[in-house]
């Protein structure tokens, strides 16, 4: 939260009494109690996006799975609802540890809540910059990759539906705790959704620049 360090945020957390079951350490089955929100509790009266109850939103899930809460994390990372207003359904938080275009190497943490997506997109080749190439490894939770390649089945029952419309790539791979993923083309089209838990993914990538990012809904900014 703003103004709040480290010390002051777990003692938040431990009052509020954010219960966790088995979720130990990576490889073993989780069960914890993360609920879905609802997408009215991180909009104000005026209709704009409470960054503050989206984080703790957020800082619960992370105390549910015994995320290290470090104060490099609370300085540096961000939430976003991609200006779309339905945050339950659409966004993220994350944290860019290593971005480095020099050496073509980047390293983030994925937050997402319960049956939260982060929006189809694809990174385009741009001047001086290739075209990213990603991998995603489940560390709690769980959550499904979807890519090219031939729908699933399953494809609808997991996408929001208010963002089916939004979506062109319906080829789907689960992932679960200590499993990867990864893009298998440069610029294809590519989205995430959080399993019923909600999820923390690291992704290793190579450097990623905001200007080659390329949303399917023509409404969805950063």
């Amino acid at each position: 939260m703003a103004g709040m360090n480290r010390r002051q945020w777990l003692a938040g957390v431990a009052a509020a009494g954010v219960v966790a079951a088995g979720a130990g350490c990576e490889g073993t089955k989780q069960e914890v109690a993360v609920k879905r929100p609802k997408n009215e509790n991180f909009y104000k009266a005026d209709g704009s996006f409470d960054v503050e109850a989206a984080k703790q939103a957020y800082f619960d899930l992370m105390k549910a799975y015994h995320y290290p809460i470090s104060d490099g994390l609370l300085k540096g990372w961000w939430v976003v609802d991609f200006t779309l207003g339905r945050f339950a359904d659409v966004g993220m938080a994350g944290i860019f540890w290593l971005n480095e275009k020099e050496f073509d190497y980047f390293g983030h943490d994925i937050f997402l809540l319960p049956g939260q997506m982060i929006p189809e997109h694809a990174h385009a080749k741009i001047e001086g910059v290739r075209a990213k190439m990603e991998g995603w490894h489940c560390r709690r939770g769980s959550a499904y990759l979807f890519g090219e390649g031939e729908a699933s089945a399953e494809a609808k029952q997991i996408v929001p539906a208010t963002e089916w419309e939004f979506t062109t790539v319906h080829h789907v791979t689960p992932i679960g705790v200590g499993e990867t993923g990864k893009l298998n083309l440069a610029e294809a089209k590519h989205f995430m959704v959080a399993g019923n838990e909600g999820a923390i993914v690291t992704e290793y990538a190579s450097y990623h620049d905001n200007d080659a990012l390329r949303f399917t809904d023509p409404d969805c900014e950063l």
